[in-house]
C-alpha cells in the first residue's frame, strides 16, 4: 500500500532532478564547445598577412610595364651601300667622342666624287668658253653697230648736201628721195643689229646662268659626296657605350641600313606600354611613377605614340631623377599613370585580398578570430586600397588569399 512521501523526501527528490538537469545541461554546453572547437577552421598565425588600415593619402592609377632605355642614343647608318671592311669595337665597349667603330669601303664613293669634281671642271670650262663667246659676240656686234652708225652719219650728211642743191636747182627730186631713202635703210639695219645685239646677250646671259646653276647643282653634289664620304668613317658623335654593332665584317650594307648604336647610360627614360582602351585617359605631361628595383620614380609623360600596335598603346616617361643608381639599360620595370588622387581616405595595403573595386567581403582580425567583413573598396593601386565603408582606422585586414575560407563567418588564428 502506497504511503504518502514526506516533504524532506519530495524536497529530497526534486533535488536530484534538478541536480540531474544542471548536469545535461552542462554536458550540451559543454559538447557544443567541443564541436564548436572542432568545426571552427584553425589558421597558422605564420601563414596569414595583416595590415593595419590607416587614414591617408591614395593615389588612382593605370598600370603598364616598361623598359629602361637610354635618354640619349645615338643610330649610326651607313650613308652609302658598301662593305664592311673591319670592327674596331665590339657591344659593350666604352667610346668616346669621334672614335671610329667600323671602317667602311670607299671605293664606289671616292670613284664617284672624282667623277663629280671632273663634271664640275667641265662645266667651269664650258662656262668660260660661253664668256668668251659673249665677249666676242659684243665686240663684233658693237664693231657693225658703230659702222652702221657712220653709214647713218654718211647719208645724212649727203642729205644734207642734196637739200641744199634741190632749193638753188642743182640737183633732181629723184636723188634727193634717193638720199632720204638710203638714210632710212642704214638706220633700219642699225636697229636691227641693236635687237639682234639684245637678242644675243640675252641668249648667252640665259646659257651662263644655265651653266652657273649646273656649277651650282654639281657643287651640291659633290659636297653630299663629301659628307656621305666623311659620315662613312662611322665614329661617334658622344662619348657612350656601344649597345650593338653589325660585326659581320665583309657583309653588303645598304644606305640607311643601322650598323650601330651608341649610348649614354648616365642617363635615362623610359618606354611604358598599355592597353588602349586607356589610352584616353593618358595626356603629356601627367604624372606617372616607377618602380625600379622596388624603388619609386616619379616622372611625367613626355610623349605618346600616335599609333596602335595589337591593342597596345606606347608612350615615353621622363624621370625627375634620370641618373638614379636604380636605373640599368632594358631593366623591366612597372609603371603607374597617375589619373586621380584623394587625401585623408581610410586605406591599407593592396593584396590578393582585393578583387578589384566594389562591395566585397574580407577577413578583419580581432584578438585571436578572423571576422568576415562586408565592405565596399574605391581606388586601388600597386601599394594601397581604399575602403568607403565596412573598415576603420586601427582595423587590422588580413591581405593573404582567403578565396578559400570566404563561406566562413569566423576562423581562429593561432
Amino acid at each position: 500500500m502506497d504511503r504518502e512521501l514526506s516533504k524532506s523526501e519530495v524536497k529530497q527528490r526534486q533535488s536530484k532532478v534538478a541536480i540531474k538537469y544542471i548536469l545535461m545541461g552542462l554536458l550540451v554546453v559543454v559538447m557544443l564547445l567541443l564541436l564548436r572547437w572542432i568545426i571552427t577552421p584553425k589558421l597558422d598565425a605564420d601563414r596569414v598577412v595583416v595590415s593595419i588600415a590607416e587614414q591617408g593619402r591614395i593615389e588612382d592609377a593605370l598600370s603598364a610595364t616598361g623598359v629602361v632605355i637610354p635618354e640619349f642614343e645615338q643610330v649610326i647608318t651607313s650613308p652609302i651601300q658598301s662593305r664592311i671592311e673591319a670592327v674596331y669595337f665590339e657591344a659593350g665597349a666604352q667610346v668616346s667622342k669621334g672614335s671610329q667603330i667600323l671602317l667602311m669601303n670607299k671605293e664606289s664613293i671616292t670613284l664617284r666624287l672624282e667623277s663629280q669634281k671632273e663634271q664640275l671642271e667641265l662645266l667651269k670650262n664650258r662656262k668660260l668658253q660661253l664668256d668668251l663667246q659673249l665677249e666676242k659676240n659684243r665686240n663684233e656686234l658693237q664693231a657693225q653697230y658703230d659702222i652702221y652708225t657712220l653709214k647713218i652719219d654718211l647719208n645724212e650728211s649727203k642729205l644734207n648736201l642734196r637739200e641744199r642743191l634741190h632749193k638753188i636747182g642743182a640737183e633732181t627730186k629723184d636723188m634727193l628721195d634717193q638720199a632720204r631713202l638710203n638714210l632710212k635703210i642704214a638706220k633700219r639695219e642699225r636697229e636691227l643689229l641693236g635687237s639682234q645685239m639684245d637678242n644675243d646677250e640675252r641668249r648667252l646671259q640665259a646659257d651662263l646662268k644655265e651653266v652657273d646653276l649646273q656649277v651650282a647643282i654639281q657643287r651640291k653634289e659633290i659636297l653630299e659626296l663629301e659628307r656621305q664620304m666623311e659620315r662613312s668613317a662611322i665614329k661617334a658623335d658622344r662619348d657612350g657605350v656601344i649597345t650593338w654593332v653589325k660585326n659581320d665584317i665583309g657583309a653588303t650594307v645598304l644606305p640607311g641600313a643601322v650598323v650601330a648604336r651608341v649610348a649614354d647610360l648616365r642617363t635615362y627614360k623610359i618606354e611604358a606600354r598599355i592597353s588602349d582602351i586607356h589610352v584616353t585617359r593618358l595626356k603629356i605631361g601627367g604624372p606617372v611613377k616607377v618602380r625600379a628595383n622596388d624603388h619609386d620614380l616619379p616622372g611625367n609623360i613626355s610623349s605618346i605614340i600616335p599609333t596602335v600596335e595589337n591593342g597596345v598603346v606606347s608612350f615615353l616617361v621622363d624621370l625627375e631623377d634620370n641618373a638614379d643608381i636604380n636605373l640599368r639599360s632594358n631593366l623591366r620595370v612597372d609603371v603607374f599613370v597617375i589619373t586621380s588622387f584623394k587625401d585623408d581616405v581610410i586605406r591599407a595595403e593592396n593584396g590578393p585580398y582585393i578583387n578589384g573595386s566594389g562591395p566585397q567581403d574580407i577577413f578583419i582580425l580581432k584578438d585571436k578570430i578572423a571576422h568576415r567583413q562586408r565592405v565596399v573598396v574605391g581606388a586601388t593601386n600597386l601599394d594601397h586600397v581604399e575602403f568607403i565603408s565596412g573598415v576603420a582606422p586601427g582595423d587590422r585586414l588580413i591581405v593573404t588569399d582567403m578565396e578559400d575560407y570566404i563561406h566562413l563567418d569566423q576562423i581562429e588564428i593561432d
